[in-house]
């Protein structure tokens, strides 16, 4: 029984095979350094939409506070005066010394003189994140508008 032999070559080539590992490894790098990037705008999208939901649910307390009342059932905000609430990131009403995640500002502003097509008032709503940061060093803010028919 004779054995045949292939002449020639069978396989890869060092010079290939590092080759390939050198192409695989430049990938797997580039997509390890993305990870902190793609991380990072997650997270803020997180915050920008808790920033939303927060503003929606103190914009929809001030509309359904009653003309007569003192005070926005859910929130307790004065409807008179400009306020400061805190929120954490559930979206709960705390306090300053409970490491809060939001800060809103609710100012009235009244229509100017003359305007005698707008009948009610407007509050001004921003929201501020991180909350205990200075007002000029902020990382994100939302603002709205809500309009308040007069009865």
């Amino acid at each position: 029984m004779k054995r045949i032999r292939h002449i020639g070559k069978a396989g890869f080539s060092l010079v290939e095979v590092s080759l390939a590992i050198g192409v695989a490894s430049f990938s797997l790098i580039s997509m390890v350094a993305l990870l902190p990037v793609g991380l990072s705008n997650a997270q803020s999208a997180t915050t920008q939409t808790g920033a939303v939901n927060v503003i929606a649910a103190i914009a929809a307390d001030i509309r359904t506070t009653q003309s007569a009342a003192t005070a926005s059932p859910r929130f307790q905000i004065n409807p008179t005066t400009t306020g400061t609430l805190y929120f954490n990131g559930a979206g709960n009403n705390v306090t300053a010394a409970q490491s809060p995640l939001y800060k809103a500002v609710i100012q009235q502003i009244q229509p100017p003189a003359g305007a005698s097509s707008i009948n009610g008032t407007m509050d001004h709503i921003t929201l501020t994140w991180p909350a205990l940061a200075p007002t000029s060093n902020f990382m994100g803010s939302v603002e709205v508008m809500v309009s308040l028919p007069q009865d």
